[in-house]
């Protein structure tokens, strides 16, 4: 304010040396009064005031779902060296599914010759995106080397080895994976998965044109494409299954785990922040602060009357 004072004092002798007409003091006063608005509004932006909201988060409490990613090695295939990876069509399918359930928890699971859980069914949709995006190939590895690791017998300890808890009676699992399997029953899979309540569809990526490049950009010679037996493989499980081919995936876990109750499980907290509002508004005042009252013309033509009076 000092400063302002100082500055005001400056322009009035100014004026009173050029003969110029003063200003009209309700003006005077409101610039001075935009200007300490300006401070004002600066000092409160500094501050960085926020606004925090704090939402309940709600789950289903007698529902779950696993998706269950192929990471064999020849998820590794593609149509070119640079397309997208068997893998990488997987997580994106996954991602697009957990997307699709706000409340309904959501785990994953990868598997070769051996389903290992990676992230037990959650609310936090956040945890689940990040765990499906770290997904690689043969991370970890098969326990056994054979030319086709993928077995689909390894599908039964989903409903054996405590995937899911027992006050969770809807379960629900999607496989994604090529195809690619190894030998297997898939009447002893059906059975040990409906013994245990667990519902399961397959969800098949890749075909024939798939290869598994290696770094100079030559496919690797060890690997061959098996889209018919795959295709075989799969039909025959889901045909075990009961699951329709013709039904969607998101359908498919929309009919497996219905409606339910929800419990909240956790906050979920908002924060908006605010200084760019005073910031804004301290703009538009010293737009105000700075601008000309009249055009120069004006000034001219009063600067000129004031000549004719002092000449009279």
């Amino acid at each position: 304010m000092l400063a302002l004072a100082a500055a005001t004092r400056r322009i009035d002798r100014t004026r009173r040396l050029l003969h110029l007409p003063p200003p009209p003091p309700g003006r005077r006063r409101l610039r001075e009064a935009a200007i300490a608005g300006v401070v004002v509004l600066l000092a409160l932006a500094a501050m960085q005031p926020v606004i925090r909201t704090h939402t309940g988060s709600k789950a289903r409490k007698d529902a779950q779902l696993f998706v269950v990613l192929d990471t064999s090695r020849s998820m590794a295939a593609a149509p070119s060296p640079r397309a997208a990876t068997r893998l990488a069509r997987a997580k994106g399918i996954a991602l697009a599914l957990g997307s699709q359930f706000g409340d309904l928890p959501v785990g994953v699971a990868t598997f070769t010759d051996r389903v290992l859980p990676d992230l037990f069914p959650t609310s936090d949709r956040a945890a689940f995106d990040s765990v499906v995006s770290s997904v690689t190939v043969e991370d970890p590895p098969p326990r056994d080397a054979n030319t086709v690791a993928t077995t689909f017998d390894a599908l039964s300890a989903l409903g054996t080895q405590g995937f899911f808890p027992d006050g969770v009676h809807k379960r629900a699992v999607v496989v994604i994976t090529d195809g690619e399997s190894g030998a297997f029953d898939p009447n002893a899979v059906a059975s040990a998965l409906a013994a245990h309540g667990v519902r399961l569809a397959v969800v098949r990526v890749g075909d024939g044109a798939d290869r598994v490049w290696s770094a100079d950009g030559r496919p690797e010679a060890g690997y061959r494409p098996d889209p018919t037996g795959a295709h075989i493989a799969v039909s025959r499980l889901n045909e075990a299954l009961g699951t329709p081919p013709s039904e969607g995936v998101a359908a498919f876990v929309r009919k497996a785990v219905g409606s339910g109750p929800t419990a909240t499980v956790g906050v979920t907290t908002r924060t908006i922040t605010l200084a760019p509002v005073p910031a804004v508004l301290a703009l538009a005042l010293l737009g105000f602060v700075f601008r000309r009252p009249r055009s120069a013309a004006s000034y001219r033509l009063g600067a000129g009357r004031t000549s004719e009076r002092v000449s009279g």
